[in-house]
């Protein structure tokens, strides 16, 4: 595809003679199997042929165009593995890019891919700018070579035997399997889950900080983060009860759920206290949408004909800085906010 960009154009049969061979070369990612993507780092975008798409069968362009989309489809039992290596090449640690691992496919099933890929250009600073790559389904491949390799394995203990009685219980298994995989992700959402709000807890909410930093810093991503408080909540709680006050707390994780992004992140706190994750937004955006949110909430009517406002404090994750730093400007923003006079939107000060 570069070669295609560096085409001198000098005439109209130059012109010509390049409309052809984009058409070819468009053709050309339309019919083939394998998924050719482009990754741009200057404007975050990926490009994915439709050969991508139909591999995993989804349809085509039906994803963002961006490095998040290929990141959420990935097992998540080799995401550690693949983020490893694909850090260490962009980094110039390795010379190369390969690796082999299981993207989810639209059926949410799992099939085996083999990734390659090479930077093609880089920015003044040396960071990446460009870097293109394929992924080739090896599923039947991998398949057989497992299949290859336990039989292998059985033949030399001497265990065909065994593996005839296993396969007739195996029905049995995979139904114990299903229902134990159930029960551990009932017991996982429990665990990560705010039982009044129904949003996420702090806990969860603390893990996807940490992954939306790792993403932050390895693609140069901005990242902000928000803490929102209803304002004088204790005296709603003196003045109605703590049954009303759990209400409007529940009525209140609601209105911010169904009105942040489906990239953003919501979570109880702690006490009347929500905090907001806005990956791959820059500071004022954010504070835009914590604006829209704050009208919403003043405008909404709960339960009892209650109203009620939030204060917010905003601040974007500065990658020469650290988590803890991030947490205490945001309060401080916050804290403003309620010394302003409540009801309001304050940012960090960058230049502070």
């Amino acid at each position: 595809m570069e070669s295609m960009k560096q085409l001198p154009i000098h005439s109209t049969y130059d012109c010509q003679t390049q409309k052809e061979y984009e058409y070819t070369l468009n053709a050309i990612l339309d019919i083939i199997n394998e998924g050719v993507w482009d990754w741009n780092a200057k404007t975050r975008r990926v490009y994915r042929s439709p050969g991508w798409y139909r591999m995993l069968g989804f349809d085509v362009n039906c994803f963002e165009k961006d490095v998040l989309t290929w990141e959420n489809i990935i097992h998540p039992e080799d995401y550690p593995r693949v983020m490893k290596h694909f850090e260490l090449y962009t980094n110039g640690k390795i010379d190369s890019y390969s690796i082999e691992y299981r993207c989810r496919c639209a059926d949410d099933t799992y099939i085996w891919i083999a990734d390659r890929g090479k930077i093609v250009e880089y920015n003044e600073d040396g960071s990446v700018g460009r870097m293109i790559g394929a992924h080739q389904n090896i599923d039947l491949q991998k398949i057989a070579q497992n299949r290859l390799i336990r039989q292998n394995k059985l033949l030399q203990e001497g265990n065909l035997t065994l593996e005839r009685l296993l396969a007739q219980t195996n029905k049995e298994l995979h139904e114990k399997n299903i229902a134990l995989e159930k029960k551990i992700k009932e017991i996982e959402y429990l665990s990560m889950t705010d039982t009044l709000t129904g949003v996420s807890n702090r806990r969860s909410f603390e893990e996807k900080l940490e992954t939306e930093v790792s993403r932050a810093k390895r693609y140069s991503h901005p990242l902000s983060f928000a803490l929102c408080d209803i304002d004088f909540f204790k005296k709603i709680n003196d003045l109605y009860g703590h049954a009303k006050g759990d209400i409007i707390l529940k009525s209140l994780a609601f209105i911010i759920k169904s009105s942040l992004r489906e990239s953003d992140f919501v979570a109880r706190w702690g006490g009347e206290e929500f905090a907001l994750l806005f990956p791959d937004t820059p500071l004022a955006e954010a504070a835009e949408i914590c604006e829209r949110l704050r009208e919403g909430i003043k405008s909404f009517v709960c339960e009892g004909d209650i109203r009620i406002t939030c204060s917010f404090g905003v601040s974007e994750y500065d990658r020469d800085s650290n988590i803890d730093r991030l947490f205490i400007q945001t309060d401080d923003a916050l804290y403003r906010a309620k010394k302003l006079g409540r009801d309001r939107v304050e940012v960090v000060d960058a230049t502070a």
